[in-house]
């Protein structure tokens, strides 16, 4: 397959050639959404499981422990950056409610931050900029 650029008589009509998608959009408006959330109403337990954040400072690590929904441990996910956990647990389809994986992406994140800057983490908690952790080699990796 070959690509060609756009003719002049097409440049001077679309000066910045969109794709035939996009210039059909064009004058559409989107419609605006508030974001909102109640966990109090909104929040359901995920029915694969659940998992437990971790952040291993002497390791330069960041840990998923999946859970059960009845309290069985059954996977380790261990890796540097947030994303490469979240793929990882998308790719093992362990979360089965989007609402799940938008928390967890919020809490990688905010653990691969922790990490980073060398915060104190606690999963569900806000991170606190001004406290730093002392955490060293005690923090050992789930066996």
């Amino acid at each position: 397959m070959r690509i060609t650029s756009a003719t002049e008589t097409e440049r001077k009509k679309h000066p910045y050639h969109r794709p035939a998608f996009i210039k059909k959009a064009v004058g559409v408006k989107p419609t605006r959404v508030a974001a909102s959330y109640d966990s109090r109403k909104e929040f359901r337990l995920d029915p694969a499981g659940y998992f437990i954040i971790k952040v291993f400072y002497a390791k330069k690590l960041i840990g998923a422990r999946f859970c059960t929904n009845d309290h069985v441990p059954r996977y380790d996910i261990t890796g540097k950056a947030a994303e490469e956990i979240a793929q990882t647990i998308a790719r093992m389809h362990l979360v089965t409610a989007p609402g799940h994986f938008a928390y967890l992406g919020h809490e990688l994140h905010k653990a691969e931050v922790a990490l980073k800057l060398h915060l104190n983490f606690v999963q569900d908690s806000p991170l606190d900029y001004a406290k730093k952790t002392k955490k060293k080699e005690s923090d050992n990796l789930p066996e």
